[in-house]
Order: C-alpha cells, then structure tokens, then sequence
C-alpha cells in the first residue's frame, strides 16, 4: 500500500533520533561511511537488550537507559529495510490523519468487519494504533498473510513480546519501536479469531478519534 510522504530526509547523509518515554527527541548525525557501518552491525530484534544505548561523538557521550527509549529512527537515503519478522511483508509508519482516513473511523458503515473471510495464505491489511507509555501514539499500517486458526494468535503474541518491531518510515529510513514501552494496541480489523477470554464490546470513540483532523 502506498503512502503520501509529507516529510523529507534531512541533507545529512544519516540520521539516528532517539524517542523517549517523557516525550523527548534527540538526535545524532553520522557520514555515509559511519552510517553504513551503525546499520550493518544493528540488529533491530536486539536493539534494546544491553541495559544502555550508548552514542559517542568527538566531544560528547549520550548514554540512554533502553527501558526508557520509545524508538530510534534511522533515517538515510537508501530505501534499505530489514527484513520483517514474522513473516510479515510489510510495516509502515502512518499519520494520524492517513490512518483515520483508512480505518474510516467516521464513517463506521464502511469499517471491515473484523470476520471478514481470508483465505488462509492471503495478504491481510490491517491498521494498527501504538499506544506507548507516556502517552505517545504511533499509527501502523501491516500486511501479513493469514495463518491458520491455531496460528492466528501469534501477532497478539509477538506485539506484546517485550522485544522490538520495526517500521518503514513516511519520509524514509526505518524506526525500531520498543515493545517493553507499548501500553496497549487496538487493530482494525484484525483477524476474526480472538481469544477465548475476550470480552465481546464495541469501542466508545470520542470526537478526537472520528475527525480525520490535519496531517502531522
């Protein structure tokens, strides 16, 4: 699925920003040969296992406990994107106003129904809803290949693993997203299956939730 990108990458040739959970941003430059390096040797899935990130330059040392950091973006101007886990063809980072516009949360009748039939195999596209500690959102778009009914629980299990996923970014370059720091999730649609303990509900959505509002 294609996306608008409203944002350009910075003229530096890489970029590294740091989120963390009380809303901050931080963010660091390297040239291109440094760059390639840092991204070779990163392991998205193992971003955050040491205690500490650490980012050293010629005059300073920022040190990052990694419980406390949201995401780290690596923005640079290759299209280069690690492969997904899971099996999932595609994870990509949406706007707030594209992903109201897409889960149609204005206009309810023409929601998917979470039930829909896929056929086992085939590509699902669903809308994901980030909500990490400190109260920051983050909107996804996923596409995966529908598992069968005894499979259909690994997303559910792999978001809330406490590791890492990562996302293709708006504008370009990749963010790996802290799943220690993620509160809750809510996906449209989904699929149909849900575990057995589930309460049967419908959301109570606010005027914020179905106004489309301005891009971010």
């Amino acid at each position: 699925m294609k996306t608008n990108d409203r944002t350009e990458l910075p003229k530096q040739d890489f970029i590294i920003r740091v989120h963390l959970t009380d809303g901050s941003v931080e963010s660091f430059t390297a040239d291109k040969a440094q760059g390639h390096k840092i991204w070779e040797s990163t392991e998205p899935a193992r971003l955050f296992a040491s205690p500490r990130l650490v980012l050293a330059g010629e005059n300073s040392k920022s040190v990052f406990v990694s419980a406390q950091v949201l995401r780290v973006d690596f923005l640079q101007k290759t299209h280069d994107c690690w492969q997904f886990p899971g099996g999932y063809a595609d994870i990509v980072e949406l706007s707030e106003a594209e992903f109201k516009k897409h889960v149609h949360l204005d206009q309810p009748e023409l929601m998917a129904k979470r039930e829909q039939p896929t056929p086992v195999g085939d590509l699902l596209v669903s809308f994901l809803k980030l909500r990490m500690v400190g109260g920051k959102a983050l909107f996804l778009m996923v596409e995966f290949p529908v598992k069968l009914s005894a499979e259909s629980q690994s997303f559910m299990q792999f978001m809330l693993s406490k590791t890492t996923v990562h996302m293709r970014l708006r504008g370009g370059g990749v963010g790996v997203v802290n799943l220690a720091n993620l509160a809750a999730y809510t996906v449209y649609p989904g699929v149909a299956q849900i575990p057995a303990d589930a309460w049967l509900v419908e959301p109570v959505l606010s005027s914020s939730d179905r106004n489309p509002g301005t891009p971010l």
